[in-house]
């Protein structure tokens, strides 16, 4: 097993740190291929909308941490055996795991469409800052866990600015417990932020021409248009990739998915991807050791909301808090140094 060729597409969360995990237990022929030069803590990507200056701290090259092979390029087709890239090159390999992540085709400051380099991706940061900086009235589609901590930030560290947010559901963090939407309710509204449930806005609705900036944090969507040449037929009704509990591509021997890319039933967060890649990692290793391998079993909900830079509610498996310490966790660096230290880097 460790003297097979892995090629990991997608360098996200879960990709980056199971190249890392292979490579630390000894596996020498590791690759990680990913349209970008550079990974990113998008846990800060919010903050760094209002801080510019955080974005550097949460952005590192690939060439400059990955212990395996780094190949820059955007993986257009796959097959059993070969990954096909946008220049026409074929990349072979004995397993494949695919960590291609999701994206927000038009929400570019929580994860960029466009910036390739490391260096685009500053700039872009940085425009995106100057534009909102120049807003006197902010408008955000969606209520959920991005769209909540986007007001908080935006109206703490701008209080003059007009910040509303417009959900169609009847309640904020709609994913996570009741007793969630009603603090992140009162401390947005502490803020200054107006707030509208069982509201669907659109470019053709009075509201949506009012403000300056719209930002439109919905419409999550997984990157599998990799996966359309060879494997339609195991992409769910959600576009993500069927896998068994080994993490393993439905009918396939040599493919596995990880991450918001497959249809593994446990939410869509960094922190979930990340232990999500460890665990294949061991199973590698274990396979190679001739040892049994493990299950992947969904973890509890929790979740980690800040509203801006001193207040915010965390979510465990038994129940809702705004225990100030907890949520001083997140807000001390948004996660940047922990999530290097588990790649293997210190920032």
């Amino acid at each position: 097993m460790k003297d097979k060729n892995i090629l990991i597409l997608g360098g996200g969360f879960a990709g980056a740190r199971m190249a890392q995990e292979l490579t630390k237990a000894g596996f020498p022929n590791v690759t990680l291929v990913d349209r970008k030069d550079y990974f990113e803590v998008t846990y800060s990507t919010l903050r760094t909308l209002a801080e510019p200056e955080m974005g550097e701290r949460a952005r590192m090259k690939y060439s400059d941490f990955i212990n395996g092979e780094f190949r820059q390029g955007n993986v257009t087709e796959l097959a059993e055996r070969r990954a096909k890239l946008d220049d026409g090159t074929d990349v072979t390999f004995d397993i494949a795991v695919v960590a291609t992540g999701s994206s927000y085709r038009s929400f570019p400051v929580a994860k960029s469409a466009d910036a390739l380099s490391i260096e685009d991706r500053a700039k872009e940061m940085a425009d995106e800052h100057d534009r909102l900086v120049a807003a006197q009235k902010v408008l955000i589609l969606g209520g959920g866990a991005v769209g909540v901590e986007l007001a908080g930030e935006i109206a703490d560290h701008y209080p003059n600015k007009s910040v509303t947010v417009a959900e169609a559901g009847d309640r904020l963090l709609g994913t996570l417990k009741p007793k969630a939407s009603r603090i992140a309710d009162r401390q947005l509204k502490a803020l200054g932020v107006n707030i509208l449930t069982n509201t669907r806005l659109s470019p053709e609705d009075p509201e949506y021409h009012q403000a300056d900036i719209v930002y439109m944090c919905v419409g999550l969507v997984p990157n599998t248009e990799l996966m359309r040449s060879s494997f339609a037929s195991i992409l769910d009704q959600s576009g993500r990739i069927t896998v068994d509990d080994r993490l393993r591509v439905v009918g396939s021997e040599n493919i596995y998915a990880i991450g918001d890319c497959a249809s593994i039933p446990a939410v869509k967060f960094g922190y979930v991807a990340d232990a999500q890649g460890v665990l294949l990692a061991k199973n590698f290793a274990a396979i190679a050791d001739g040892k049994p391998t493990k299950s992947y079993k969904p973890q509890a909900v929790m979740s980690l909301v800040p509203t801006g830079r001193k207040q915010g509610l965390i979510q465990l498996p038994f129940g809702v808090k705004t225990w100030r310490f907890m949520v001083n966790m997140k807000q001390k660096d948004m996660f940047i140094s922990r999530q290097f230290d588990g790649l293997g880097v210190k920032r």
